[in-house]
């Protein structure tokens, strides 16, 4: 049989066969160079001229960011969200925007805020040499209010992910001597938040960003290393592996609402591996959320309902050629694809409270091949498709209904290197992401109401 690693040997060497890695099919060429920019300091506020929708800039600090698209942001009552800066973590008052300091220090890596306490969960590695994610961690947690510190646990390697429904497990996850996707320069984290992915086709020619990050996931995918999923008890300390593999597992999260229930990834080329796994908190349960059905269909960037009932995922049938927001109602196994047009295609799409408005952060041409006017923040309501008969509707069948999208902010300024990372407010009525649409990564919010008058 050949293996993974042979096959990627193959791969690369046959230009035939390249388009198979990447999550774009547009043809090799030079990674694209940034935006120009608006000269001066990002404003503070702004109307969008396109869309008439009210743009503010919330972060004070060139290089802040907002935590990955489905981790946990607000306090319980919603009226605080975290944010990165590179002073140090920092919380901001929603009714106002305010922006003030949790914690000062680089070293302190903001992970999550906790369901049920007015904490933030952040973690501090040890010092050492090669990746933060092969050395010792201690886990902190901070409240908000009081700035009070409390020590949560301690790993040996990897990373803490989440926290469950009522705040007693973090969850975590390890793969013992993975190489990196690639080696993180300082100035492209920076910049970005990840390594730039850079790799060379069969021509010997740079890689454009999707196509070269899908070489180097190809890499990782093909490695083989041993992994983990854990739990760690808060109160006892315990540690609890749940799941071990030789597969590149990602992504793991608890549900936000049933403190027993964990979904996570297969991570690697979408169009091969069976990405989204649900798994219960005592190891038991493993099930696939999704079954491939035609070649090239792909699927992933998996999330819950604010809710706990649905899982959301993108899906592509296939890949580059039709595109839903496809949902598995938990509780009934009932499923619903949601169409949109490739140019209203997002790098992560996310859920209000409300449970039936969405959101995409739009993408680049890069990225979604024969999508020139992707590169926006979108509004994502569904429109189901009434046929003159219901009588025949069954809920063991997909429910196929459409999206009208409305753009609310203009992204073409922005380089997608960094990705958007949106998020609503719990209020529904804002939606919260990254950009450096302005030259420095600021973190910005777009009201979904449209400016009056």
């Amino acid at each position: 049989m050949t293996t993974r690693r042979t096959a990627l040997k193959s791969l690369i060497g046959a230009s035939s066969l390249l388009p198979l890695l990447m999550q774009s099919e547009a043809s090799a060429q030079p990674a694209p160079q940034p935006a120009a920019k608006p000269a001066g300091p990002a404003p503070k506020e702004w109307i969008d001229p396109k869309t008439g929708h009210r743009v503010i800039r919330v972060s004070t600090e060139d290089g802040s960011g907002v935590l990955y698209f489905y981790r946990q942001a607000y306090t319980p009552e919603g009226d605080i969200m975290v944010i990165k800066a590179p002073s140090g973590m920092q919380a901001v008052r929603l009714k106002d925007w305010s922006v003030s300091t949790l914690l000062k220090g680089k070293e302190n890596d903001l992970l999550f805020m906790m369901r049920t306490t007015r904490e933030a969960v952040y973690a501090v590695t040890d010092a050492g040499e090669g990746e933060a994610e092969d050395r010792p961690k201690t886990i902190y947690a901070i409240h908000v209010d009081t700035k009070k510190i409390r020590k949560l646990g301690r790993i040996n390697g990897g990373r803490i992910t989440s926290s469950n429904a009522d705040d007693t497990l973090l969850l975590g996850q390890v793969a013992d001597g993975a190489k990196p996707l690639q080696p993180k320069d300082a100035a492209s984290v920076e910049k970005f938040g990840q390594a730039e992915y850079a790799a060379l086709g069969p021509d010997g020619k740079p890689l454009n960003f999707a196509k070269a990050k899908g070489v180097r996931m190809w890499e990782r995918w093909s490695q083989r290393v041993p992994a983990e999923i854990f739990t760690l008890d808060i109160k006892s300390g315990d540690r609890k592996v749940i799941y071990k593999t030789e597969d590149w597992i990602g992504h793991t999260q608890f549900s936000p609402t049933d403190p027993t229930l964990i979904r996570f990834c297969m991570e690697g080329p979408w169009h091969r591996v069976d990405r989204i796994k649900l798994i219960r908190a005592d190891g038991t349960g493993l099930t696939s959320v999704h079954t491939r059905t035609q070649n090239m269909e792909i699927f992933g960037h998996e999330f819950f309902s604010q809710d706990g009932k649905w899982i959301w995922y993108d899906l592509q049938t296939p890949r580059g050629q039709v595109f839903w927001v496809a949902g598995l109602e938990l509780a009934t196994g009932k499923r619903v694809w949601k169409r949109m047009e490739q140019n209203d295609w997002g790098v992560h799409f996310n859920i209000a409270a409300d449970g039936v408005t969405f959101a995409s952060d739009g993408g680049d041409a890069d990225m979604v091949a024969h999508a020139p006017d992707g590169k926006w923040i979108s509004l994502l309501q569904g429109e189901t498709i009434v046929d003159a008969d219901m009588s025949g509707y069954d809920d063991g069948l997909i429910t196929i209904e459409k999206f009208k999208a409305t753009r609310l902010a203009d992204m073409s300024g922005h380089d997608y290197r960094l990705e958007p990372n949106l998020r609503f407010t719990p209020d529904g009525k804002w939606l919260v992401y990254v950009s450096n649409l302005h030259g420095a990564n600021h973190v910005y919010a777009v009201e979904v109401a449209p400016v009056k008058g």
